[in-house]
């Protein structure tokens, strides 16, 4: 057994006592690498990647063809580096229970976040909700090239009445990384509120995600805004 075998053995006895807790980036990325590298040492592989990318996550989020070019990586390590974003998403997705209860922007924000992980496009969501905000389901609007996914009223309103919906809750991403509304998400949102308004739907909210982190349009006040200028 060589020491790198012995160092292999520490790591993974780490990991099973007291999980991530403790790990520096490099040493999560190096025990990961064990699996797809069952000799040598990974871990100046796993300080390369960390270091030529920017940081841990900008390697997982790092294109096919760029990790496979990297020297070290072949199209094994490349595949399970690139299949950990999406596991991660299902697996988030996975723990929220059907039948949720959303009661407050924090509520919809969790929910919402899980689904744009390793998103490089634009992404639009409807939750669908009752009378007593039960989330009845939850369904993608579109998806598009970076800042210019296109969605339309007549499909939010069909998604509405098909899922017997009296709140709808709209969710889009900002793959840019800056989750603040442009003026076209306000402009858009508008003539939503106001369609959904004319058939009795409430458009409680419009979640903006980037990075991890959420905007509510509701909580900015813009929906105020809304309801005053339809009356």
């Amino acid at each position: 057994m060589s020491v790198h075998d012995g160092h292999r053995d520490r790591l993974r006895e780490r990991f099973i006592k007291t999980g991530m807790k403790g790990f520096e980036p490099h040493e999560a990325l190096e025990l990961l690498l064990f699996y797809t590298r069952p000799r040598g040492n990974t871990n100046p592989l796993a300080h390369q990647l960390i270091e030529h990318f920017g940081g841990l996550s900008k390697v997982l989020d790092a294109p096919m063809e760029e990790l496979t070019a990297f020297p070290g990586v072949g199209p094994h390590t490349a595949l399970l580096l690139k299949l950990l974003p999406p596991l991660f998403s299902m697996y988030l997705e996975d723990r929220q229970s059907p039948g949720l209860i959303v009661q407050s922007t924090k509520d919809a924000g969790d929910f919402f976040i899980p689904k744009f992980v390793g998103a490089k496009n634009e992404q639009v969501y409807m939750m669908a909700l009752d009378d007593k905000h039960k989330m009845i389901r939850c369904v993608q609007l579109g998806e598009g090239t970076v800042n210019a996914s296109e969605i339309t009223i007549r499909r939010i309103i069909t998604e509405a009445l098909k899922s017997n919906a009296t709140v709808v809750i709209l969710a889009h991403n900002h793959p840019s990384g800056v989750a603040l509304p442009s003026g076209n998400d306000r402009a858009v949102t508008a003539r939503i509120y106001a369609a959904l308004k004319m058939i009795n739907i409430k458009l409680e909210d419009h979640i903006v995600v980037a990075d991890g982190d959420y905007v509510s349009m509701a909580d900015s006040g813009f929906f105020s805004q809304l309801e005053a200028e339809l009356y």
